[in-house]
């Protein structure tokens, strides 16, 4: 809006929700409420992704996706075949859209894009995904059969 403030006031007008419960197996990913500071962080990120300078840390190249619970499993049995390590379906998440076909296309087609934006003459240069695994305590054997 010119003056600076739209970000704030659209961070205050926000009406904050709480969830019934979490029904996803990936239990130890999810928060009934998040709490305003996680707003303030993600309009601040969003902000900086908007950002000429994205040699600034912009928000621009963190990509999110949301996969099913049928994939996060999957993740993880693939995982552990992959690594023999077994990991619970909340990192499971985070392995979706490595192991995901569906997931895996559409994050390859946004890098692709990200790439050919990012430089103009048509190099595409060199990119790493980065997924962090954890071990975690939330997995279940009944949730992997």
């Amino acid at each position: 809006n010119g003056n600076g403030n739209g970000n704030a006031n659209e961070e205050r007008s926000l009406t904050m929700k709480r969830l019934d419960g979490i029904t996803s197996v990936a239990t130890s990913l999810g928060a009934l409420e998040v709490t305003p500071a996680v707003i303030h962080r993600a309009h601040r990120h969003q902000r900086r992704g908007r950002c000429d300078d994205t040699s600034a840390g912009g928000g621009e190249d963190v990509l999110s996706y949301t996969c099913t619970d049928a994939e996060a499993v999957d993740a993880c049995v693939k995982f552990a075949l992959d690594h023999r390590m077994l990991v619970e379906p909340a990192c499971g998440a985070a392995l979706a859209p490595i192991y995901s076909e569906r997931l895996r296309g559409r994050l390859l087609e946004e890098l692709s894009g990200m790439r050919q934006s990012s430089s103009g003459d048509g190099d595409r240069g060199s990119s790493a995904i980065v997924v962090e695994v954890c071990g975690g305590g939330g997995g279940r054997a009944r949730v992997f059969l």
